[in-house]
């Protein structure tokens, strides 16, 4: 009877601490299954985290194509703008019908007449608009070959209606008498201010004159003497683009002046020039 209660009584207190021990290995289990849902949500939070940083990516690349897309763009119309006035523009621009300074591919062929010189013939050709180069030459019965000189005429400015430069120019001689053994020699450099309009061209010379002439003083040991002056004149012409008549006077203000003046007639040809073809019959 007494064994028979003591075994009752020990399963009875070994009964409950399994059932308690169950119970806690029920209840940790859902705390694993909790641990694991836990998990799973963090995953799914961190892969939603991540999701947008990832999709950021195509939208930043978005960007950057759409830039790269502007920039490529940009030197697309700044090719296709207006390009600034160049050397043709400078060339093609309105111009006056200068009595002194050619245009650019401008071919010019003058015949003049006056004195001391008598007569020469001049040939120049225009450059940029700025420049003017050729020779001047002449040749008279006496004479055992003709003068040939270059004659250069250099544009500081020029605008619609004033033009400023310098310009160079030899005079001419006729043969001297046979006693002397030289031959006179003037040389002109000069500053020149122009007014253009319509059919007139005109303005003033001033500047420098050199001449070799005859030595007065018997007893010099030279037959000649350099002389230095102011010289100066006036000029003008009244033509179109592609012909003119002109006259021009000048003074060498030495001790015995010397007066150079001539009436010329030019014609002006289109070699290379820029401009349209045409001028003959308009200013």
């Amino acid at each position: 009877m007494l064994s028979t209660v003591a075994l009752l009584c020990t399963w009875l207190a070994w009964t409950p601490s399994e059932a308690g021990a169950g119970n806690e290995r029920g209840r940790g289990a859902p705390a694993t299954v909790d641990s694991a849902g836990e998990a799973a949500d963090r995953g799914e939070a961190d892969a939603t985290v991540n999701l947008p940083a990832e999709s950021a990516a195509p939208a930043e690349h978005g960007h950057a194509s759409h830039a790269d897309r502007a920039n490529h763009a940009e030197p697309e119309q700044a090719e296709a703008a207006p390009r600034r006035p160049g050397l043709r523009a400078w060339l093609t621009r309105p111009r006056p019908r200068s009595a002194r300074f050619l245009d650019h591919g401008v071919l010019a062929l003058s015949v003049a007449g006056g004195t001391p010189h008598l007569y020469r013939l001049d040939l120049r050709v225009g450059l940029l608009d700025l420049l003017s180069l050729g020779f001047t030459t002449h040749w008279l019965p006496g004479q055992r070959a003709p003068q040939i000189w270059p004659v250069a005429a250099l544009a500081l400015w020029r605008g619609r209606v004033f033009e400023v430069g310098a310009h160079y120019r030899p005079v001419l001689h006729p043969p001297v008498d046979p006693s002397e053994h030289f031959v006179p020699r003037t040389h002109f450099a000069l500053a020149s201010f122009v007014l253009s309009s319509g059919w007139i061209s005109g303005g003033l010379d001033a500047g420098f004159g050199h001449a070799r002439v005859a030595s007065v003083d018997p007893g010099a040991t030279l037959e000649f003497t350099r002389r230095s002056a102011f010289a100066g004149g006036v000029f003008a012409r009244v033509g179109t683009r592609r012909w003119g008549v002109s006259a021009d006077a000048l003074a060498l203000l030495t001790p015995d002046p010397l007066l150079v003046f001539e009436l010329a007639v030019d014609l002006r040809f289109g070699a290379f020039e820029r401009r349209p073809p045409g001028g003959w019959t308009r200013p």
